[in-house]
């Protein structure tokens, strides 16, 4: 088998695999914006998600992943040794490695030891309830006002415009100061673009399957890799992929978001960049 470049040595993938380009997704490269069933965040009696259930997907896929490779014992090399040069000679800068292991305190309600075996569909029915988020309601005269410390309780006259009631409301979230409250539990930092998460994911995937080159990858029929802008460096294909995978302190490839995902984060570790 041959030696990969992305683990100390090769793995075999049994239960992650690349997730096919749906047809149902709609691309405006121009604004970055995707949209379709899987970006939509639709309300449920009364509860509705902070993200789009695409983003939850991904989140149970790098799971997914990296519990195979720590099955494995797997070493992920996050950065190669480079040659550089200096006023003395050269100077190697090292390899990064990290051994990929899940943090289960911080899915303590997954059921970690069952995703290998599942699919997300089916974990999703007995876990969405960890991810939902109320939506505003109306109280009834005999309703109890929440003592809840994340949420508030506003009055409104029907007799009013709609348009001055919002002025209000701004007017009386500016006055108090009033900030977002961060999920406690399993929240999803920043803003989520799914299809870029998807790209990173296959990426990874088929480059630790090691079956096929990375032109391959870039051009297949089950469209693996979508987005025009990554495509339109034609003859760079190694540098798109290297990109994907990589990624920077700034921006976090397929890896670094498997790290991320090992240490309890979705989609980048507030403070380890990994490199």
């Amino acid at each position: 088998m041959q030696m990969s470049r992305h683990t100390l040595e090769p793995v075999i993938l049994r239960h992650s695999h690349p997730v096919k380009g749906r047809k149902d997704y709609r691309d405006d490269y121009q604004y970055g914006v995707y949209s379709g069933k899987a970006f939509e965040r639709k309300v449920k009696d009364g509860k509705v998600l902070d993200k789009s259930i695409h983003s939850y997907r991904m989140w149970f896929n790098f799971l997914k992943l990296a519990l195979e490779l720590e099955a494995q014992n797997a070493v992920l090399i996050t950065r190669n040794s480079v040659r550089q040069e200096h006023m003395t000679g050269h100077i190697d800068t090292g390899r990064v490695t990290h051994k990929v292991k899940v943090n289960r305190e911080k899915y303590d309600d997954w059921n970690v030891n069952e995703i290998l075996h599942l699919n997300f569909d089916d974990w999703w029915k007995e876990h969405e309830h960890l991810f939902l988020d109320q939506v505003g309601r109306v109280l009834k005269p005999n309703d109890v006002v929440s003592s809840n410390p994340d949420t508030f309780s506003y009055e409104i006259d029907k007799r009013r415009r709609l348009i001055d009631i919002k002025k209000d409301l701004d007017r009386y979230w500016k006055e108090n100061k009033i900030e977002r409250v961060s999920r406690e539990q399993y929240p999803i930092a920043g803003k989520v673009r799914p299809i870029i998460l998807q790209n990173r994911f296959n990426a990874l995937v088929l480059k630790l399957e090691d079956k096929l080159s990375n032109q391959e990858i870039l051009t297949h029929k089950d469209n693996y890799i979508r987005s025009l802008k990554e495509h339109s460096h034609k003859g760079e294909y190694g540098r798109i992929i290297f990109e994907l995978i990589g990624g920077s302190k700034k921006s976090f490839g397929a890896k670094q978001i498997l790290l991320s995902v090992c240490d309890g984060y979705f989609v980048k570790h507030p403070t380890k960049t990994y490199l």
